[in-house]
């Protein structure tokens, strides 16, 4: 490859925008061949990686090198890496390219994600197969090779976060002492998680997806820190007292039912609100599982005496008024989303229960129709509060067809009391 050349500042601009941009469209292995053969595209060869390679994906890197190539540009840019994806069910081939390139330590990684191949995600989803029935007894119950997790601490000796897909029986990751934020998807033996709970002092984030979670989280206790939580039901119920006495608890999350999943829900925040019902800011429920319109009655919301958010997805309201429903008084925002029976009275009478709303998110409402924002207008001019409502739809046609009629008389005046956003898709979750 020839480099331009040319007098001026200009010239000397465009050579390097077009050098640049004939580089990106390079394949790596090509890049690599023109870094060690042509010492004035090195500088731009540099930039173009520091921009593009801050992460060390294993799933997408033996793809496009391997050989001397791979070990030359994955210990050219050891320093540059921030976040390092691992194949864990290939892990000791991935420690073996570290090696051969003479990595001994990531120190800037402060983000990992341990994946499975797509061919053990399939292993692990066939419940049938006899041939992983056997491999699981000879490697003492995991699906795959344990050994080569206990290298990683010492190469990612700055680690921060970590998420791991796979199965753990050993005890590598109470060897972070610097961890902050932890993601377990995988199943977790007991011991290895009491080492967790015991050692890693500095957790301010735990969310444990494990599909079928077995074990104990008492000692949830020693982790001070924790501000953000997501575990099981099941496993709230066992230990609710130790995990509301957090005392930098922030976010709580609790997943996965199972069969009786509306009365977990139910005894589940029915804890919360008995325990710390003014320290509750925020309800989202997914409430699917409950099968009448009583539920909210039965978690009596109104006891949230702070509550600036609530959001409703899946939500039924079988034709019942809300006064009747214990609707609790929401101070900043509340989200509506796929609520296939809402009514306009119904949304006029929340409007009216939390008169004080900023934000309210519709998403998914086939019933409301486009008279509903008048009334909604209505209620807030009359307050003259100070601040518009803001309302944000997806997926309410008739509500954006009436406003996009009358944008001029919602947004005139002195003080305009309803602001309406349509937005292609809004992720609330």
């Amino acid at each position: 490859m020839e480099v331009p050349v040319g007098g001026g500042k200009e010239s000397t601009e465009r050579s390097t925008r077009l050098s640049r941009q004939h580089i990106v469209r390079l394949s790596i292995a090509e890049q690599v061949a023109i870094y060690r053969t042509n010492e004035a595209m090195r500088p731009l060869c540099d930039s173009v990686w520091r921009r593009s390679h801050k992460r060390l994906d294993f799933r997408q890197l033996e793809r496009e090198l391997s050989g001397e190539p791979l070990s030359f540009f994955v210990n050219h840019m050891m320093d540059n890496y921030r976040s390092a994806y691992f194949i864990a069910d290939r892990l000791q081939e991935n420690l073996n390219v570290l090696e051969r390139a003479g990595v001994r330590a990531l120190i800037n990684v402060h983000h990992c994600k341990l994946l499975l191949s797509s061919s053990e995600s399939q292993r692990q989803n066939d419940d049938g197969d006899a041939q992983q029935v056997r491999v699981a007894a000879v490697l003492g119950g995991a699906l795959m090779p344990q050994w080569p997790l206990h290298a990683l601490p010492k190469i990612l000796c700055n680690l921060r976060r970590l998420k791991v897909h796979c199965d753990v029986q050993v005890h590598f990751i109470q060897q972070f002492p610097q961890l902050e934020q932890l993601m377990l998807c995988g199943n977790v033996s007991q011991s290895a998680l009491t080492g967790i709970l015991e050692r890693c002092k500095q957790l301010d984030h735990l969310f444990i997806k494990c599909p079928e979670p077995t074990f104990s989280l008492h000692g949830i206790i020693n982790l001070s820190k924790l501000q953000d939580l997501s575990i099981p039901m099941s496993m709230f119920l066992d230990i609710h007292e130790k995990v509301l006495s957090l005392p930098e608890l922030h976010y709580l999350e609790l997943t996965k039912g199972g069969q009786n999943s509306e009365e977990l829900t139910i005894e589940c925040l029915g804890h919360m609100l008995q325990i710390r019902p003014n320290d509750i800011e925020i309800v989202r429920l997914n409430c699917s599982r409950f099968k009448g319109s009583d539920w909210m009655r039965e978690l009596d919301l109104q006891r949230c005496g702070r509550l600036q958010g609530l959001v409703l997805n899946n939500c039924r309201f079988h034709e019942r008024k809300i006064c009747n429903m214990n609707m609790p008084y929401v101070a900043n925002y509340l989200v509506l989303s796929g609520c296939p029976d809402l009514s306009d009275s119904q949304l006029v009478d929340m409007i009216k229960k939390c008169s004080h709303l900023s934000e309210l998110y519709l998403i998914d409402c086939p019933l409301l129709n486009g008279q509903v924002l008048y009334e909604i207008y209505r209620i807030r001019h009359n307050l003259k509060l100070d601040y518009p409502l803001s309302i944000i739809l997806d997926q309410c046609e008739l509500i954006k067809t009436e406003y996009q009629k009358a944008a001029d008389f919602y947004n005139c005046g002195p003080s305009v009391a309803v602001q309406v956003r349509v937005r292609v898709r809004v992720r609330v979750f």
